[in-house]
């Protein structure tokens, strides 16, 4: 279950608006749901990585 939810959380990154994830994940404080997905959202190393990749 855990692996699921990571990987769920890794996948939705920012493409699901938080009140939404935070219905889904059944947290009872936005806070929580944010914080959470914020570690799944890594735009800025994913684009470094394709400029180095995708010349």
């Amino acid at each position: 279950m855990h692996i699921a939810r990571h990987s769920f959380g890794n996948i939705a990154g920012d493409t699901i608006q938080p009140l939404m994830l935070q219905k889904l994940y059944r947290h009872s404080d936005l806070k929580t749901t944010i914080n959470y997905q914020a570690n799944f959202i890594h735009k800025d190393a994913d684009k470094a990585l394709d400029r180095v990749l995708n010349f």
